[in-house]
């Protein structure tokens, strides 16, 4: 097998690993959000987390990681739309955030 062949099997290995990170640590995402709107007593919406941002950065340890920050959105009463976000390091969840939104009716 010649170098370009090897270069080639590596960069397509590299591509599905990437791929197959990315499927796992979005379902990673989605399970955080979901479950955030579950304690926040509102409703996840579309079922899903789109990807917004990735990038290279290194954890506490000194490891390099992958950062990739999801966006989605939730409903407090079923006529407004809020935000959510989850940064994940790795597999790791390192921040979730909820838009500022009005209470669910049933909370009063």
């Amino acid at each position: 097998m010649q170098f370009s062949e090897l270069l080639i099997l590596f960069i397509f290995a590299g591509v599905i690993w990437y791929w197959l990170d990315g499927v796992r640590t979005k379902e990673l995402a989605s399970h955080a959000g979901r479950d955030a709107c579950k304690q926040a007593n509102v409703d996840f919406l579309d079922d899903t987390v789109a990807l917004m941002r990735v990038r290279i950065k290194r954890d506490k340890e000194g490891r390099i990681l992958i950062n990739r920050f999801y966006q989605f959105e939730f409903s407090s009463d079923g006529s407004c739309r809020y935000e959510g976000k989850v940064e994940m390091l790795g597999k790791r969840l390192m921040n979730l955030f909820l838009d500022v939104h009005r209470f669910p009716p049933e909370v009063f």
